[in-house]
């Protein structure tokens, strides 16, 4: 329901184009005019309706257009949307849950929901193919992915699920208590998200140990993907040991990368002038650039520095490669840097 006129081609998510003159009108007809369009356009999905401050305050009922479109549309209020992204995604999905499976059948079947993985973490496609495939070998299958590509009905078939898995508890606390109080579905989680190989380990332990089905695959593929980092860290002969780090990132996400460093390769926290830095792309890379660290590594949004053809998730196995890649790389891939001769001595970065 944003007020504004469109501009160039066209927006990527529709909107309402409200003038101040439509304020003294019906802002309702334009906005019902719109949702209207969008509906014959896509016959059969959900519309969620979120009206804007301007549009709030000069009190149109949003919600009687909503109603207008029966289950195809709901309306949310954009005040309890909270103060973080992943605030906010947890109230969406839960909010889209409870409109969507007010009315769904209940019949049990042998499946997990995997919730708390947003379309905001990094590659997340690709970690939740790691997932599934792994659950899959040793016989769970996923209903539903909440937020990553899931279909309405398979958030109806969501309330079916024997157990949820968190993936990320800062973007999922409201959804998984909601499953559990109103489907008695509990949740299956480590406290913050699966990054570095402990962590990867702990969640293989905690969804075998709640199912009854042992992740063999998945801690087989464990120990192959420790074995290969093993060995490269270890023909590169280099060492981490005293080096300092920063992460820009909510603590669902800072704390365990936090841990791994620490632990793993005796790495030191420190906010001014970090050697490393993780943070969302743009801004990993605009501090590398400045000089504010030695190098940027992008864990997350926002970045406009194009899309990553190769896999590139923070989470699971696949993306503890990644992290160790942008750690123990030989090249900080700056123009300056790959502009040099070997051994990057004119770039001031750490591959020297």
């Amino acid at each position: 329901c944003m007020p504004g006129k469109s501009t160039g081609p066209g927006p990527a998510v529709p909107y309402s184009a409200i003038d101040p003159k439509d304020y003294y009108a019906d802002s309702t007809a334009v906005f019902s005019g719109l949702a209207s369009r969008v509906r014959s356009e896509n016959p059969g999905k959900l519309m969620v309706m979120l009206p804007s401050p301007a549009v709030s305050a000069i009190g149109d009922d949003i919600g009687s257009v909503s109603s207008r479109f029966g289950r195809d549309s709901m309306s949310v209020d954009p005040d309890a949307l909270g103060a973080t992204a992943g605030d906010g995604y947890d109230f969406m999905i839960k909010s889209i849950v409870s409109h969507e499976c007010s009315d769904a059948g209940r019949s049990r079947r042998t499946g997990v929901n995997i919730i708390g993985l947003s379309i905001m973490h990094k590659d997340w496609p690709t970690y939740l193919h790691e997932l599934s495939h792994l659950l899959r070998d040793a016989g769970i299958d996923v209903i539903c992915a909440l937020g990553c590509g899931c279909s309405r009905k398979d958030i109806r078939e969501s309330v079916n699920a024997d157990f949820n898995i968190v993936v990320d508890p800062g973007y999922s606390s409201r959804t998984a208590r909601f499953y559990q109080e109103e489907f008695g579905i509990d949740s299956v989680g480590i406290g913050c998200c699966p990054i570095g190989f402990d962590k990867v380990e702990e969640l293989f332990s905690a969804i075998s140990e709640r199912s009854g089905n042992p992740l063999s695959h998945g801690f087989s593929m464990l120990k192959k993907s420790r074995m290969r980092a093993f060995g490269g860290i270890s023909a590169l002969g280099t060492t981490l040991l005293g080096k300092t780090f920063s992460i820009e990132a909510p603590d669902s996400a800072r704390k365990p990368l936090k841990e791994w460093l620490e632990s793993s390769f005796g790495m030191v926290e420190d906010g001014s002038d970090p050697h490393y830095l993780f943070a969302p792309g743009d801004y990993a890379r605009a501090s590398q650039s400045s000089g504010a660290c030695r190098k940027g590594i992008d864990i997350g949004f926002p970045s406009t520095a194009g899309f990553d053809f190769m896999k590139s998730p923070v989470m699971g196995l696949e993306g503890a490669m990644y992290l160790l890649d942008g750690l123990f790389s030989r090249c900080c891939r700056t123009p300056r840097c790959e502009a040099s001769s070997p051994g990057c001595s004119l770039c001031g970065c750490l591959c020297r």
